[in-house]
């Protein structure tokens, strides 16, 4: 592979520390015949264990790390385990016959080598899978993806290197740059038995510890780099001849496919097609569903196992999603993270895209001190009996009890339903979530569509009551004048029998209203429309034009200008 691309200092979670103190993928480099034990008191009686002066062998160190491989490189067996490289810098093959590797340092003798040569300039890449019994190059431990230990001893059990490292993510490595530094960043692009990339550390001394090292810095959010609202990524997409044809066959079946990011493809991933109303074959603009991994269960993009990408075709300003999810952060209701995405399919520009935060566990937990309660999405579904078997279950226990209990609950009229539903329903997060679709125009959604579409509802274990959470965004921003208290569910219509429910209703619009012109939604939108229009003039599969394009985002502005004036007319103000 060539040179690694790291990610900045934000994110580095590991020291290393190198002396003289007691204490790829494929084929590595260095192999000698040989078997390792796992934990024996010394080296095999008849082995002949050279005498490496400190000098020389103090120059090896642990270059690299990765302690949760899903997809970067297989053994010879076709496994991803753990790995760790070797790294000698000399002018001279080493022989490391009887050193040992460990993940405790309290034991330098915890795995003991057997027939292992380091070529000069060369690296050498162990194992760490809890596998010895399948030669030399594998441990008998493996590295903790939480964080640990790694050591590297003479026969002695005198260290030569000694790592510490924090939390790991699934397919970055920890990685000296450049090779034998003391400078390690935690690297997108791992470089297993070649040199890593080149950086800004300085080469290593014969430093002379008298502690174990310790980390440095902690680690950022890594799934920021993707989903971070004023980034514009770039993925490619790649997939085969066939998982095309199967595409086209079965839009909503998975097929194989990987994913191209920042210099490194990364794969394979599951690919599918998505949307209803919204929905375009894959030879025009599909809106795509990504399963990071529906092919290896630990795969994760930068922390993710899902992405979302809409095609925006039914929103010609190309702009509702971004901007409406974040008003929907902004007013504190639980919503997804969004921001434009540009999208190559087997090299062939497909245009921009809006990246929209797949709501599962992961953006569960963003908002929620419990992410184990039910999630169940709302696709056509409201809170009577008819419906509550059609909820589409996503994560946690598939426990209806909470929409059981609040569907029986609104049988009951006016206040009466209302206190019973209070018992399974947060009315408050409710109020404020019909509040917040009223001021963005979100009319194709619960509560307003017949029935309720483009929703989660949460169990939340903690409050054990339901929280709703917003989908679905592109038809906001529309019909300026549509009467917001004309909704269609049930929850809605008996929060409008009751006069304190629906004066709670009111309250929340208008502090809402109130927030969208304090963040200056207004001048927000004129900064996106800014920030994209290159890219949506070079969008070629865009189903409008350039002047529809410019048409929509004007008539964004004026719902936005004249929202207070418009609600004015439906609601009392406060």
């Amino acid at each position: 592979m060539n040179a690694t691309a790291a990610l900045s200092a934000t994110f580095l979670l590991l020291a290393a520390c190198h002396g003289n103190v007691p204490g790829g993928a494929g084929d590595p480099p260095g192999v000698d015949a040989g078997t390792p034990d796992a934990r024996p008191d010394g080296p095999s009686p008849d082995a002949v264990v050279p005498v490496v002066p400190p000098e020389v062998d103090g120059r090896i160190v642990i270059n690299e790390l990765m302690a949760s491989n899903a997809l970067t490189a297989q053994d010879e067996t076709g496994v991803a385990g753990d790995w760790i490289e070797l790294y000698n810098p000399t002018d001279q093959d080493l022989s490391l016959h009887g050193y040992s590797i460990t993940d405790d340092l309290a034991d330098p003798g915890r795995h003991r080598l057997h027939g292992v040569i380091i070529a000069a300039r060369g690296y050498v890449v162990l194992w760490a899978d809890g596998r010895q019994a399948l030669g030399a190059m594998h441990l008998g431990f493996a590295l903790d993806a939480d964080g640990g230990d790694v050591g590297l001893a003479r026969p002695d059990g005198s260290y030569i290197d000694r790592v510490r490292y924090g939390a790991q993510e699934t397919d970055f490595s920890a990685a000296r740059q450049p090779d034998a530094s003391s400078a390690w960043v935690m690297a997108w692009r791992p470089t297993p038995g070649t040199a890593n990339a080149d950086g800004d550390g300085e080469p290593m001394g014969l430093e002379q510890p008298t502690a174990p090292p310790e980390m440095i810095a902690a680690v950022g959010d890594l799934t920021e780099h993707v989903l971070g609202y004023d980034r514009l990524p770039e993925l490619g997409i790649i997939v085969s001849p066939s998982g095309i044809a199967a595409l086209e066959a079965e839009p909503f079946v998975y097929v194989p496919a990987s994913l191209v990011f920042e210099g490194r493809t990364y794969g394979p991933v599951g690919l599918r097609l998505k949307g209803q109303n919204s929905f375009q074959p894959f030879s025009q603009k599909p809106s795509l569903r990504i399963n990071v991994d529906e092919y290896a269960d630990k795969a994760r993009f930068w922390g993710l196992k899902d992405l979302t990408l809409n095609n925006m075709s039914l929103d010609p300003s190309m702009m509702h999603e971004r901007l409406a999810y974040w008003v929907m952060r902004g007013v504190g209701i639980p919503a997804s993270r969004a921001n434009h995405l540009r999208l190559t399919v087997n090299g062939q520009p497909y245009g921009l895209y809006a990246n929209v935060e797949t709501v599962k566990k992961h953006m569960i937990a963003r908002w929620f001190s419990d992410n184990r309660g039910p999630l169940f999405e709302g696709t056509d579904v409201d809170f009577t009996s008819q419906y509550i078997a059609r909820y589409e279950h996503e994560s946690g226990p598939d426990d209806r009890s909470m929409l059981w209990g609040a569907a029986a609950a609104l049988t009951m009229p006016g206040d009466a339903g209302i206190a019973a539903a209070a018992g399974y329903i947060d009315l408050g997060r409710f109020q404020r979530f019909w509040a917040a679709c009223s001021v963005i125009g979100q009319f194709d959604s619960f509560p307003y569509s017949q029935p309720g579409d483009d929703y989660f509802v949460y169990a939340d274990p903690t409050s054990d009551r339901i929280a709703f959470l917003p989908w679905g965004m592109d038809e906001t921003f529309l019909s300026g004048s549509h009467d917001v208290t004309l909704t269609s569910s049930i929850l809605a219509q008996r929060c409008k029998e009751s006069p304190a429910c629906f004066d709670g209703y009111r309250a929340q619009v208008w502090s809402i209203l109130a927030m969208t012109e304090a963040m200056n939604l207004g001048a927000e939108r004129a900064r996106v429309a800014a920030q994209i229009a290159a890219y949506t003039v070079m969008d070629p599969r865009k189903p409008y034009t350039d002047e529809q394009v410019t048409q929509a985002q004007g008539a964004l502005y004026w719902f936005i200008a004249g929202r207070r004036e418009n609600l004015s007319a439906m609601l009392e103000a406060p």
